[in-house]
């Protein structure tokens, strides 16, 4: 059994994508219009507790995710391909460049978790984990914290009641643990995969463009760091076309062929 995904596109090259902690592989949609599905297939997919995937629980750490998507890789018949992670998943698609760096053909980490993860003070986690849970006020005011607050209250109440129909409570408690305790920088620092920084040039301070020249900036030699202007934390939701473009002028920059050796 394999993690709910769907296929979009027919080309060859694969592109496996990761959605966030705040929504399912639905956050994407309005981004497929500006696809480039000729060249490639994109595989968007659920999370344990997230989407088609809420009925499959687990650990939802970094190890198990890496797994998940090495077995829908496998049942795909890809035996390389692209990854794509937003925030949480931004940290698993990093760890899966360490596991399995000959199947990982480059990585676009939009948004991301650093692998030294965002720790927090227990009273801090304390409070993401009741909005996690189920205290929708406090969700509020996390999504506006990643937005800088540019958003009115129909764009926070409609990205609250996203995150507690795609995911369970459950999932979403044990993704926060992921992402605020786990530490690989020693297994990822020198890694020579092509890898894109996507940054939201209005997200938390976290996220900005300093904090990933601090971090993935120091780790990887073959990287590249781009701020996008107009969007916090979800440009898929923000600047969709924007996104779009910026996704496929970076895999535009490799060509390969059908034994996926670079030309």
């Amino acid at each position: 059994m394999t993690i709910a995904y769907r296929k979009f596109g027919r080309g060859f090259e694969h592109v496996i994508v990761m959605h966030d902690w705040f929504c399912d592989s639905t956050s994407y949609e309005s981004i497929q219009p500006y696809l480039n599905t000729e060249k490639f297939t994109y595989v968007f997919v659920d999370l344990r507790g997230y989407g088609r995937s809420k009925s499959i629980l687990g650990e939802c750490s970094v190890e198990e995710a890496t797994t998940d998507i090495l077995q829908v890789a496998d049942a795909l018949k890809c035996k390389q391909f692209h990854i794509i992670g937003h925030s949480m998943s931004g940290m698993i698609a990093q760890y899966l460049l360490c596991k399995a760096p000959e199947r990982v053909l480059s990585c676009i980490a939009i948004t991301p978790v650093p692998a030294c993860g965002s720790p927090v003070p227990d009273d801090v986690k304390e409070f993401l984990e009741s909005g996690a849970q189920d205290n929708d006020e406090i969700a509020g005011q996390m999504i506006g914290l990643m937005t800088s607050q540019r958003y009115g209250k129909q764009f926070i109440d409609f990205k609250v009641q996203q995150w507690r129909q795609s995911s369970l409570a459950e999932a979403r408690v044990a993704y926060l643990h992921m992402f605020t305790e786990t530490n690989f920088v020693d297994h990822i620092k020198g890694l020579k995969t092509p890898i894109l920084v996507v940054s939201g040039a209005h997200d938390a301070e976290g996220y900005r463009e300093a904090v990933m020249r601090e971090t993935f900036g120091q780790w990887y030699p073959s990287i590249q760091i781009k701020v996008l202007e107009g969007t916090g934390h979800y440009p898929m939701l923000e600047v969709p076309i924007a996104i779009a473009y910026t996704i496929e002028d970076f895999l535009e920059k490799f060509q390969y062929d059908k034994n996926y050796q670079l030309i």
